[in-house]
């Protein structure tokens, strides 16, 4: 790529330092889920403060904070979205750091704070250089963390509305040392699912379990039986995952008590369609089945959250080869794909795209993501941001 557009890191770094500061406002207060007031004040007051002349709110609702702003270049070409999450997690913070959440049980453990910093900066950038060919969307979208935001903003029209043709997105990684990046190609985080299962039978003295129909024994034959979905029903080439974080059953007090009601709820992982539908179909049919063979009834539910992220191969091989001429070979490469969820998935099924890793690790940053520990290196924001705006400006002509 002899032509290609390139942004350093060293480039970056003024505006990188701009938007560390900000990075410290929105940790110190974070916010979960969807409608995040604060937090999206700090980045429209932001971006009113680089100049921007576009900015949009509340695009996924009312009660949505999802925030687009449109940078137009000095000439016309295509229009490529950066997204950036911005929600946090509940979790006590444990950092120590001077600008740690001043809310209990409230933390930007993800590196959200961060991704929407690294993209402050890339708008930045382009507000101070705006001549470039084509279009950027910047989108600050809340609640990943379960809540689906990205679903809300594309079911709200982001795509149509704004004419976006590709999307592009980084996330923290620990285990990546700090200036390189990852990227995958293809399928690069599953079909996040959960599922439930409540046994209904007939309560009674634990005494005389003949007058009874006991649904914790089905619910312990269905804990076992479940994990055969993957060990025989899931094609050995494929992966899938069915774990169970939820068994409940009577009062602990009660132990000569046979209760009325059990409980299972679990999650389950993937990554292609067809497997994602075995294994819904399989869960049902076996509580239907252990129900029957115990005379009891079966209600089983399955929730699709999120779909499996697919990084389209073409434009993974594009923006690896900038993220290479911006950072250097030696600092590109590649990243497993993980069992992890991620709403991303929601704009790649509208557009091609993809999403790539940006490394945190050094001396003073090893904790993992999801971590009372971790905190987002400031470090890492000119070369994510680097790399953003160099895939964006060459993607913009492509």
């Amino acid at each position: 790529m002899a032509d290609c557009i390139c942004v350093t890191p060293a480039e970056m770094a003024e505006c990188a330092e701009v938007a560390a500061q900000i990075r410290h406002v929105i940790h110190h207060n974070p916010e979960i889920g969807l409608n995040l007031t604060e937090t999206e004040k700090t980045i429209v007051d932001s971006l009113k403060s680089f100049g921007c002349e576009e900015i949009h709110t509340r695009v996924g609702g009312p009660d949505v904070a999802g925030v687009v702003c449109v940078i137009k270049g000095d000439q016309p070409g295509r229009t490529i979205g950066l997204r950036a999450d911005s929600d946090a997690l509940p979790l006590n913070e444990n950092t120590g750091v001077s600008y740690s959440s001043q809310k209990p049980k409230h933390m930007h453990a993800c590196g959200h704070d961060g991704h929407v910093a690294t993209l402050l900066a890339v708008v930045r950038y382009l507000m101070q250089h705006r001549h470039f060919v084509g279009t950027v969307v910047a989108i600050f979208q809340p609640g990943e963390e379960g809540f689906a935001g990205a679903r809300h903003m594309v079911e709200d029209g982001l795509v149509d509305r704004f004419g976006i043709e590709e999307f592009y997105a980084l996330h923290a990684e620990p285990s990546i040392d700090v200036g390189k990046v990852g990227f995958v190609s293809g399928y690069a985080t599953s079909n996040a699912d959960i599922f439930e299962i409540v046994f209904e039978g007939k309560g009674g003295h634990g005494s005389r379990p003949h007058f009874a129909k006991d649904p914790v024994l089905a619910m312990g034959e269905a804990i076992g039986a479940l994990q055969s979905i993957v060990s025989r029903n899931v094609d050995p080439n494929l992966s899938a995952v069915v774990s169970i974080g939820c068994a409940q059953a009577g009062d602990p007090n009660g132990t000569s008590v046979i209760p009325q009601k059990a409980l299972i709820r679990g999650t389950t992982r993937s990554y292609e369609p067809e497997v994602r539908d075995l294994i819904e179909r399989r869960i049902k049919e076996i509580a239907e089945g252990i129900a029957q063979t115990h005379g009891i009834k079966a209600e089983a539910k399955y929730i699709r959250l999120y779909p499996a992220m697919y990084n389209t191969p073409d434009e993974v091989a594009a923006a690896k080869a900038i993220a290479c001429k911006v950072l250097g070979e030696e600092n590109v490469g590649d990243f497993k794909r993980t069992m992890g969820g991620e709403d991303f998935s929601f704009m790649l099924l509208e557009r091609p795209g993809c999403l790539f890793r940006l490394g945190m690790k050094d001396a003073d940053h090893t904790a993992p993501v999801h971590n009372e520990r971790f905190n987002f290196n400031d470090k890492a924001i000119a070369a994510g941001a680097a790399v953003l705006v160099s895939i964006a400006l060459n993607r913009m002509q492509a």
